[in-house]
């Protein structure tokens, strides 16, 4: 990670920020984020499109700070090369907690707190109306709307993914995008505002009291599948504590929405190889294809 270029480019532009320490944090996807002094963020997008999402979460930040029972980002600094231009990078106080890890959950007491923290702040964002999210380019998207999005990514798939398989794989991937697609009840959920990207490294916890503190990286909130927002739990720390979080969900009634996220899980190696198609990063490309041979192979 590329640590002094970073730097270089925040000295440049807030010249009245005093760095004492200056220390990369995350390299995702789309930002690069710096921690300054212990208790600044700045977040630099990667790519044009992380920009333009990032117009998104300015505008959003507001609407989900009065709404939920958790901190999320206030974007105190916004630096664009012009009035009207794109974003350069935005900061904001350190939200101070650590991400969601295994290791706090050993604590079955922490644990049951985790969980209920984090169904309850899920149910809170799925809860929220959509008045005032016309001016966050948060588009609305009816089940069928969000149907044929998939339909759209299944083509995409048989397109660009799937001739860098082997038979068996693309046999079987294409066996669960049609079982998926074709199954009319994957589509009876109401739409809700989401998170859309709600990994364990985005929410944020106090560690010694077993709390949910924060969530942060908004730009990719859209409206959509509640299931979605279960997917990245249910990726990196497995089925039953996510079971345990829809214990606390107060939308739990969906019967469904398990078997949905199990789903969009199956198709993260997919995101990974269309991210590294897109931006040219070759490892993204063979470790996705590596996974979803892994997926096939296993009944």
């Amino acid at each position: 990670m590329n640590t002094d270029h970073y730097r270089r480019l925040l000295e440049d532009r807030t010249p009245g920020i005093d760095i004492r320490t200056c220390e990369s944090i995350v390299e995702g996807w789309d930002s690069h984020v710096l921690e300054v002094n212990g208790e600044l963020i700045f977040r630099f997008p990667r790519w044009p499109n992380a920009a333009r999402n990032v117009e998104k979460e300015i505008a959003l930040l507001p609407l989900l700070a009065a709404n939920l029972p958790v901190q999320v980002p206030k974007f105190d600094l916004v630096v664009r090369d012009r009035a009207d231009g794109p974003v350069v990078f935005t900061g904001y106080d350190k939200i101070q907690g650590q991400p969601l890890s295994n290791a706090t959950l050993q604590s079955p007491s922490k644990r049951r707190s985790l969980a209920r923290d984090i169904g309850e702040l899920l149910t809170a964002l799925h809860r929220m109306a959509f008045e005032g999210l016309e001016r966050t380019n948060v588009a609305p998207v009816t089940a069928d709307g969000w149907r044929q999005h998939y339909r759209d990514s299944f083509d995409h798939a048989r397109r660009d993914v799937f001739p860098l398989l082997g038979d068996d794989a693309q046999r079987a991937e294409s066996a669960v995008w049609q079982g998926f697609l074709g199954d009319n009840d994957n589509f009876r959920f109401a739409p809700v505002l989401l998170h859309a990207d709600l990994f364990p490294l985005h929410i944020l916890c106090d560690n010694d009291e077993g709390t949910v503190v924060g969530i942060i990286d908004w730009a990719e909130s859209r409206i959509g599948d509640p299931a979605l927002d279960f997917t990245g739990l249910l990726s990196d720390i497995g089925e039953k504590f996510t079971s345990e979080v829809l214990d606390s969900y107060a939308e739990n009634s969906d019967q469904g929405l398990m078997s949905r996220a199990r789903f969009y899980a199956r198709l993260l190696p997919n995101d990974q190889v269309s991210f590294g198609q897109t931006h040219g990063i070759t490892d993204f490309v063979r470790t996705g294809l590596d996974d979803i041979e892994s997926n096939a192979r296993i009944k």
